[in-house]
């Protein structure tokens, strides 16, 4: 296994001053610094090139609450991580929202409930994300090319499920809107033939559960 660079101060994400209070403790158990962002983060992209004051950090979900932020944490999360900056969406998960974490759980290795969130849980999901920065995948979360059957399509209601058979034959929620153009418009004109369509995708076919399964690089030849 390769070396790890050393966490030493966490910076800590979340709308609610009492949520950033109560995430610091944790941080302090793993005897790290806690650094809350207690104003507003503004545009992403804007906040993403300002200096970072941390090695890692902890985000939640919900961010646009007080004008804390114009984005969610999954975003920012799946940002960070394409930068190699590591961290953790601590949130308490709505099922309603697994098609939209769908494409971008690639990039988001923990999502974690508050009440899941100690020291131990902290540090060992920092170092699951560090390790995928070096291509150090457990078996639930590598990637591999997957064929995905559509079995049901209506872009008029954001929606398109699907069976991966290499992992399941258990239905797979995605909306249509994640799904790159030129692959939506195929899956469109085989769903008005009446037929359903295939192609080839990016899958963690190892997942245990369909909340972590994740589609994304879709082919579109």
């Amino acid at each position: 296994m390769s070396q790890l660079e050393r966490i030493d101060r966490i910076l800590v994400v979340d709308d609610n001053a009492g949520v950033r209070e109560t995430l610091t403790f944790p941080i302090e158990a793993a005897e790290r610094e806690p650094v809350i962002r207690d104003t507003a983060l503004g545009n992403i992209d804007e906040f993403l090139v300002q200096p970072r004051v941390a090695d890692a950090a902890v985000s939640d979900y919900h961010l646009s609450p007080g004008n804390y932020a114009n984005f969610d944490g999954a975003t920012l999360v799946s940002r960070w991580y394409k930068a190699k900056f590591p961290a953790i969406l601590c949130t308490q998960f709505d099922k309603a929202n697994v098609a939209k974490f769908r494409v971008l759980r690639r990039w988001i290795p923990v999502v974690m409930r508050p009440d899941d969130l100690d020291q131990d849980s902290l540090m060992e999901g920092l170092e699951l994300v560090q390790r995928e920065f070096n291509d150090e995948f457990t078996p639930m979360r590598r990637p591999w090319r997957a064929l995905v059957h559509f079995v049901e399509f209506a872009e008029e209601d954001n929606v398109a499920n699907a069976r991966v058979p290499g992992w399941s034959e258990e239905i797979v929620a995605l909306r249509a809107s994640d799904i790159p153009p030129p692959v939506r418009q195929r899956i469109a004109e085989a769903s008005k033939r009446g037929d359903e369509f295939q192609c080839y995708a990016t899958a963690n076919l190892g997942a245990e559960d369909n909340n972590d399964l994740y589609l994304t690089g879709w082919e579109t030849s």
